[in-house]
């Protein structure tokens, strides 16, 4: 007796329904269909349901032989009639199947051609790219060029200025000795002149006579 009450009928019951429903009959499914139950008295009944069920499917097999004939004709005419739709469906998926390789073949072609488009503007842009890479080099070339000719330029500025302010330098030194030498001949003109009248000879003009001495 089972020591939680189960009963081979309700173990059977719990079996059915679980096959009924393409769910697997084991002892665990059968326990957690009645919530209650030992695994080793479910086990047994589970084992007893199973020797029936095969009995019972046995003897159903047993049918007599017309009709099994009757049954094998209306199986092979519904097997006949499910693949002659089985056809069917596969002609009409194999339709859909060419249409939508069709499509998928168009859209991968005009996909191949819009990318041979976007590639030959991508060689314009990087040529475009290279070619104005070349110019910034050669103004980058003249640029540097033009900054020595530049530095060179000031350098020889810078030097006509420190000749100037030399050339400046002896002018203004020269303009000094012009006029020492000046006041010295103007000086020595009036001696001259005071020498010349107080000479005997001072009708006669001096025999000596100084040149002018301009600034």
């Amino acid at each position: 007796m089972s020591r939680n009450g189960i009963t081979p009928d309700e173990v059977a019951i719990a079996a059915q329904s679980l096959a009924a429903a393409d769910k697997p009959v084991t002892v665990q499914t059968v326990r957690e269909y009645l919530g209650t139950g030992s695994f080793t008295t479910i086990a047994q009944h589970l084992a007893q349901w199973r020797q029936q069920a095969k009995i019972v499917s046995t003897e159903a097999v047993s049918l007599p032989p017309e009709v099994e004939v009757a049954a094998n004709k209306a199986i092979a005419s519904i097997w006949q009639s499910a693949m002659a739709i089985a056809r069917r469906e596969i002609e009409a998926i194999r339709q859909t199947s060419h249409v939508r390789i069709g499509e998928v073949k168009t859209q991968a072609e005009e996909a191949c051609q819009e990318v041979a488009r976007l590639e030959a503007h991508v060689e314009r842009d990087q040529q475009q790219i290279r070619e104005q890479l070349t110019a910034i080099d050669d103004l980058r070339r003249q640029l540097t060029h033009s900054e020595a000719n530049i530095a060179a330029q000031v350098s020889r500025a810078e030097q006509m200025d420190g000749r100037i302010a030399e050339l400046k330098a002896d002018l203004a030194e020269t303009r000094t000795i012009v006029e020492q030498k000046t006041d010295e001949c103007g000086r020595l003109r009036g001696e001259i002149a005071a020498l010349a009248l107080a000479s005997p000879f001072s009708n006669t003009r001096p025999f000596i006579e100084l040149p002018s001495v301009t600034s």
